[in-house]
């Protein structure tokens, strides 16, 4: 342990990050956690929350953080 008496408080860090889903050429989006980079399959979690995600094939999970924009 690096500190010797313990640890009196943290430094919280934060981060932004940033998502692509695929469109496909007839204007079919595919927005589920199969497709996000921090999805992680073999343990079905998401790795940004930690919370395991509901049919990820098909849907974002429920405690998704990431705020989807939408082109008009």
């Amino acid at each position: 342990m690096p500190f010797d008496s313990g640890v009196k408080d943290y430094i919280k860090g934060t981060a932004t990050v940033s998502v692509c889903f695929p469109v496909d050429f007839k204007g079919n989006a595919d927005v589920c956690c199969m497709q996000c980079f921090f999805y992680r399959e073999s343990s079905r979690r998401c790795s940004l929350t930690g919370a395991v995600s509901e049919y990820p094939q098909r849907y974002v999970g429920s405690n998704c953080p990431l705020e989807m924009e939408v082109n008009k």
